[in-house]
């Protein structure tokens, strides 16, 4: 049998939604052969007793060891596939045609070196985390959509570079040459940029969808905003901005989600007035998570420390 993909699956602690993502993940229909590689860095929950359910590829490896781009660089050495494609925990393939989609760019042009694809809000999700996810993808394009390094590459370089290896897929040969980097955070934006700059094109799939969102606290805001904030002023796509303009964006965030939740009638009256409040405390997380991650650098390291999520946390060597 020959593997054309590889789909690779990183996990800790995920039983919350594992056996859905596993089970959609071997139930899709393609006209290739394909194999799923689960790589757990130490779940203490019923994780691994869920992957043992499944005809999958099991590597295990000590919490101490993970990185967002080792990790998964480990991980496409130990497959086979001429593509690889990439899910989280928590990323659920959406139907049965999602690998078959989002392979299909780079089958159809060899100079295509990566493609993402769509995230869809669960169900329970925060209503404006739904919003806003759907305005995010639908700013790439309704339609299949290719980026390389143009005119436009600098001063629209964080659309260039965007990459999620929540729900994505590689092409092996251009991995060989540009690995991930070994990050702590964004491995697959810093990997698009790599590629972009080194002449490949990067390609957004919106066929291919998985359901992927967090309501998350003020504080995990914060956290989370923190970690991205920091790995994107690395990667060079943010700037310093001042405490003022950041208490603006803050009133501005809060205002623009108190008058679209307004406008949600399907919610009841409790449940919006529910969520305003809650969205104005997630907005206040939002905006100091990214003012000190874009300010890492001028802080010092104790107090970096405090503000790291504990996905980035556990992860650090």
């Amino acid at each position: 049998m020959s593997i054309l993909v590889s789909v690779i699956i990183p996990t800790k602690n995920g039983e919350e939604f594992l056996d859905e993502v596993l089970q959609a993940t071997l139930s899709q229909q393609t006209d290739f052969d394909y194999e799923v590689i689960v790589i757990d860095s130490g779940s203490k929950d019923n994780s691994l007793e869920i992957i043992k359910k499944y005809d999958v590829k099991l590597i295990e490896i000590h919490p101490s060891e993970f990185n967002h781009g080792a990790t998964r660089n480990f991980g496409i050495a130990n497959s086979q596939g001429d593509f690889i494609a990439f899910l989280t925990q928590d990323a659920t393939p959406a139907n049965n045609q999602w690998l078959q989609n989002i392979v299909a760019p780079m089958r159809e042009r060899e100079e295509i070196a990566g493609v993402f694809g769509q995230h869809l809000p669960r169900k329970d999700c925060d209503p404006i985390v739904a919003l806003n996810l759907k305005r995010h993808f639908d700013s790439f394009s309704l339609h299949r959509t290719c980026w390389q390094k143009d005119e436009g590459y600098q001063e629209k370089q964080g659309v260039y570079i965007f990459f999620s290896n929540n729900n994505s897929c590689i092409r092996r040969s251009v991995w060989e040459k540009i690995p991930f980097q070994r990050v702590e955070m964004s491995e697959d934006q810093w990997w698009a940029k790599d590629i972009i700059e080194n002449g490949y094109v990067k390609c957004y799939e919106p066929d291919a969808l998985v359901y992927h969102s967090h309501t998350y606290t003020p504080l995990q805001w914060m956290k989370r905003q923190f970690d991205e904030y920091k790995a994107y002023k690395k990667i060079g796509v943010v700037e310093k901005l001042s405490i003022r303009s950041y208490m603006k964006i803050f009133a501005g965030l809060s205002y623009g989600d108190a008058r679209q939740l307004l406008q949600m009638k399907e919610l009841s009256y409790w449940s919006r007035a529910y969520w305003i409040l809650q969205r104005t405390l997630n907005n206040l997380g939002i905006v100091v998570g990214q003012y000190y991650g874009a300010n890492y650098n001028n802080i010092p390291s104790y107090v970096s420390r405090k503000f790291l999520s504990e996905q980035a946390r556990k992860q650090e060597v």
